[in-house]
């Protein structure tokens, strides 16, 4: 297997001079406009000469906390957990809905023609007239047809709405009907239900979140068609597990819910990452390659705790992701090697080696690494590896033991160390923070028999 290091973060487009600095609450490419929320603004962008052309289009109510935007291929729709408001593309008109009947909605998303948003604590979501989202029929709603909790979220894929229930997903289809037109898919109900609103994402044809089944185990689910899949392996569904602490007596799930998820791609690579804002003790972010199947923890700095990424979009052929702390519009690039100047960590932690239970004796490890590619100036002019290995089942670590990566030119650069004495078993880690190209094509363990 080939490693390669995860992408970085290079800025798109810095706020910093605008009057809007505070992090995007969404963000969401339509045709030749970028919509975001930032504070209670929001915002139209267009391409510009050196940055974007910026409307502030009007404010909704709220300043803070996530919300939903979609769109039509002449309106867009924002909610928040209060309201609903109408943006109209061309006459950049901003205006409340009302009266609004989807009262308190977190999410809203457009299928067949239709806006449809939710209708929080119940079982009911309301559907607008046809391509008309500033009217919403007061007989133009519908309930959960099969799962006995309450909807959390909507979403549409393949041209099928979405149901997100507290306890599983249900999938509608536009039959047509009037004065609501979509009737329930009853055989394409599963038991998973949404155990975050934020963690859902499209990615290739399907839809990608973080999911809690009826006995309350949490899992990452990725829809395909209108069926479900587990993607999340049995080492990152004890991690996150472990984030999830309910109060039986009220309830509420902390830890997990406001998990967040973003998408982008790389080549051939399909990524959807989730973030965890409330573990403890520090935030983490989790990586899912969906060409591999592999999934990775990822950090930006060397001092632990989540990746900037927060939110993301596909817009004008680029995925965008907006940064969770000031309003910082990224893309991700395979020949970046740091997040928008934090350092990004490569770590790799190796098998464990054993030699029939054996004492045996390591003499060397070898690493086929891409060599030679420091940088001209600063830190990574001659970039180091580090190395720790633990011969107590990776409970405890030794001190790091460097290698040179090799400067720039030096290509027969040798990443290697040596004597590491006698152990029944044998543990690596290999890490390296400098900013240059993180490549392992091969390794090697040099091993001595050693009588009992």
């Amino acid at each position: 297997m080939v490693v390669y290091g995860t992408p970085g973060a290079v800025v798109l487009y810095d706020f910093i001079s605008t009057s809007y600095t505070a992090p995007a609450r969404a963000l969401h490419g339509e045709q030749s406009d970028l919509y975001m929320v930032q504070s209670n603004n929001f915002l139209a962008m267009q391409p510009g000469v050196g940055g974007f052309g910026i409307v502030n289009a009007g404010q909704i109510t709220t300043t803070s906390g996530f919300c939903s935007i979609t769109a039509s291929p002449t309106n867009a729709v924002v909610v928040d957990g209060t309201g609903g408001w109408v943006f109209t593309d061309g006459s950049f008109a901003f205006a409340a809905i009302s009266p609004w009947q989807a009262t308190g909605a977190n999410t809203v998303t457009y299928v067949a023609g239709f806006f449809v948003a939710e209708q929080p604590k119940t079982q009911k979501f309301w559907v607008s007239n046809f391509n008309d989202p500033t009217t919403w029929n007061a007989l133009a709603f519908a309930q959960l047809a099969s799962d006995s909790g309450n909807i959390v979220a909507v979403d549409n894929l393949l041209g099928n709405l979405i149901l997100f229930a507290e306890q599983g997903t249900e999938s509608w289809q536009n039959v047509g009907g009037s004065p609501e037109p979509f009737a329930p898919i009853l055989s394409a109900s599963n038991e998973f239900g949404l155990a975050a609103i934020a963690s859902r994402q499209h990615l290739d044809q399907t839809l990608v979140y973080l999911a809690q089944t009826r006995t309350g185990k949490v899992q990452v689910v990725q829809l395909i068609g209108l069926s479900p899949k587990v993607i999340s392996d049995t080492d990152l569904e004890n991690i996150i597990n472990g984030f999830n602490k309910v109060d039986i007596f009220t309830n509420i799930s902390a830890g997990i819910s406001d998990a967040v998820a973003l998408t982008y791609q790389i080549d051939t690579h399909k990524f959807y990452q989730i973030t965890f804002p409330s573990a403890l003790p520090l935030p983490r972010s989790f990586l899912w390659n969906a060409s591999t199947g592999i999934w990775t923890e990822v950090q930006s700095g060397t001092q632990g705790g989540r990746h900037i990424g927060n939110l993301s979009t596909y817009w004008r052929s680029v995925s965008i992701i907006s940064d969770y702390q000031k309003n910082i519009l990224y893309t991700m690039s395979d020949t970046a090697y740091t997040d928008n100047g934090l350092p990004i960590v490569r770590e790799v932690i190796t098998r464990h080696t054993l030699s029939n239970f054996n004492r045996f004796r390591v003499d060397s490890l070898y690493l086929d690494m891409d060599t030679g590619v420091g940088t001209q100036t600063g830190q990574g002019v001659n970039p180091q590896v580090m190395l720790q290995y633990s011969k107590d089942n990776g409970r405890t670590w030794s001190a790091e033991r460097w290698s040179s990566l090799g400067q720039v030119g030096q290509y027969l650069n040798r990443v290697l160390w040596r004597r590491f004495g006698s152990t029944r078993d044998a543990t690596f880690r290999i890490r390296m923070t400098d900013p240059v190209k993180f490549v392992i094509t091969e390794g090697a363990l040099k091993l001595s028999e050693r009588a009992q």
